[in-house]
């Protein structure tokens, strides 16, 4: 009885921390990405003439369904790149920023509990996002860029 309390208070303290990580995702105007494999997630690579597109469908548990756009081109259009203007950002950093911003990133774990369409508000509110594809860490380093969000409605 002992144990099967400690367990039911750890769960509910878990679930206190996801919550307020979430919460302080929410009133960032940066907002961090992480994609990894998962049979909730489609990825999709597109190349363009100033640069590569992804496109994600991401699901949750619940079956909820919400597709998003999250492009990154190095120029946002034809203009930006014969001018070489507004480049997109785009750098490699360290992996330990993974484990020492855990509680500021957006993962499949957060999806799943939260909901995709409150992941979506968040993405949509946010002024910029970053996002870190987990195929491409390669030797302890991770290639973090600055995409841009697009989504579809249904009427």
């Amino acid at each position: 009885m002992k144990y099967l309390n400690i367990i039911i208070i750890a769960i509910l303290f878990g679930g206190c921390s996801s919550t307020r990580n979430l919460e302080k995702i929410e009133n960032h105007e940066v907002v961090f990405l992480l994609y990894e494999k998962s049979e909730f997630i489609k990825k999709s690579k597109f190349s363009l003439m100033n640069g590569v597109s992804y496109y994600y469908q991401f699901n949750n548990k619940k079956g909820e369904k919400s597709d998003f756009f999250l492009t990154y081109t190095d120029y946002d259009d034809l203009t930006d790149l014969e001018k070489d203007i507004r480049k997109k950002i785009k750098f490699k950093i360290n992996k330990s920023f993974l484990k020492a911003n855990k509680n500021r990133i957006i993962t499949n774990d957060l999806i799943n509990q939260f909901g995709v369409n409150r992941i979506r508000r968040i993405l949509y509110n946010a002024r910029t996002i970053f996002f870190i594809d987990k195929d491409e860490i390669k030797g302890g380093e991770v290639l973090v860029r600055q995409v841009k969000y697009s989504y579809f409605s249904e009427e």
